[in-house]
């Protein structure tokens, strides 16, 4: 592995992962993505003109190939008779954090998995990895102000959607 290589996966890694996980809602798929991400970030490392960060260059990057596993996926599951690929792995909360913390997060994963995929893109890139709309512009080639409408629009609704998993107790 090459210094830069390790530079941008010691500064980048775990964001990037975590992007992956959020959006394919697959541990061991978002690895592979990850490492993907990687390999052609150190590919095309040199040929990198500094336009945006080299952070959204990277985010970049992992959302077309998370878009390339999800169409992989889904012509597997297409071929797989039977399948039930829908289902949605329960979050696994750590041993601290309280009962109601836990149903919070599991309908927030829920209730973020429902959104229009496009839309979920805008609400982790925004949230999860703190980007602005200009630098979630260049990540999702979409103008600023779309997205930030996207999010705008879709933050009711996901409270909505929380209240209504837990009762409206939280």
């Amino acid at each position: 592995m090459t210094g830069a290589l390790r530079q941008l996966m010691q500064r980048h890694g775990t964001a990037v992962y975590r992007y992956c996980r959020e959006e394919l809602r697959d541990a061991t798929l978002a690895d592979d993505v990850q490492q993907v991400v990687f390999i052609e970030a150190n590919r095309d490392l040199q040929r990198f003109n500094q336009r945006s960060t080299v952070r959204t260059w990277l985010f970049a990057i992992a959302r077309h190939r998370v878009l390339d596993a999800v169409k992989a996926r889904n012509r597997a599951q297409a071929h797989v008779a039977g399948s039930d690929a829908t289902e949605v792995p329960d979050p696994v909360a750590s041993l601290d954090v309280s009962l109601d913390d836990a149903r919070l997060y599991s309908a927030l994963v829920e209730c973020v998995g429902k959104l229009p995929p496009s839309t979920r893109t805008a609400i982790l890139l925004r949230y999860q990895q703190g980007f602005t709309f200009e630098e979630m512009a260049e990540v999702c080639r979409e103008r600023a102000g779309t997205l930030q409408a996207k999010v705008t629009r879709a933050l009711p609704l996901l409270r909505d959607c929380i209240q209504n998993r837990t009762g409206g107790s939280l």
